[in-house]
């Protein structure tokens, strides 16, 4: 049988870009996210090419609504190879001292809990493979400050370290857990910061060596690489435009 990954936030963006990538290369994907119209699109596309692909409603930001989603998807396909763990919001662009606490709440529970509870879930199923991959979705955020974003700064850096933690309790068990930490992507949450006129395109890019934005692919293609890798647990791997080097 294809390897089975479950993509959270699978219906656009990254997530629906590394859907297509992994389907392309033999993968079975489960396909979750809040939108059903916008799941079932990228469903019919994907069988449309001939790929296997199955949608699952579900909103991270609820712990119950996790674990519906991971009992649903065992149930279809009793298995779980790969899990990346997409869902995420940026839903404040504000100095530290006028930062809202009820954005960083809701932040915190999609960017934090949620990765959180469905690592909880997935591991529980790999444990009783003994093998599996989980790629979480840092950000450079998650590893440097960002102007104007510190809250979602926050939430990002307590990714990297619930990756970094993962991999070395889970090591042994044939289960590797690492993430891919990009830079300035053109999705709809950076398209959001833009239009809030926190940014423009051009000052992004300018921060960056390369001097441009990355595409999805570029961050889907990082994810593949650590879902078959074998030997890349705990790695955060920067796909940033030489950000990290600087």
């Amino acid at each position: 049988m294809a390897r089975v990954c479950l993509i959270t936030g699978g219906t656009q963006g990254i997530g629906r870009e590394t859907a297509e990538l992994l389907v392309s290369q033999g993968w079975i994907v489960i396909v979750s996210g809040r939108n059903t119209a916008k799941g079932a699109e990228v469903v019919r596309s994907i069988k449309d090419k001939g790929g296997e692909a199955t949608f699952i409603e579900a909103d991270v930001s609820d712990q119950q609504s996790v674990k519906a989603l991971h009992q649903n998807a065992f149930s279809i396909y009793g298995r779980l190879d790969g899990a990346v763990n997409n869902a995420g919001i940026s839903t404040d662009s504000r100095m530290i001292g006028d930062a809202s606490t009820s954005e960083f709440e809701k932040m915190w529970r999609v960017n934090v809990l949620g990765v959180f509870w469905c690592m909880q879930e997935q591991i529980q199923i790999m444990k009783k493979q003994q093998s599996g991959h989980i790629v979480n979705l840092a950000s450079i955020a998650g590893l440097h400050g960002i102007l104007y974003s510190g809250t979602y700064v926050a939430t990002k850096h307590a990714v990297v370290g619930m990756t970094r933690t993962a991999a070395l309790e889970y090591a042994q068990t044939g289960i590797q857990v690492a993430a891919v930490a990009p830079g300035a992507i053109k999705t709809d949450i950076l398209n959001d910061a833009i239009a809030a006129g926190a940014y423009s395109e051009e000052s992004i890019a300018s921060m960056f060596p390369m001097k441009k934005m990355g595409k999805p692919l570029d961050i889907a293609q990082a994810i593949s690489f650590l879902l078959h890798s074998d030997y890349a647990t705990g790695s955060i791997l920067e796909v940033d435009g030489g950000l990290g080097a600087s």
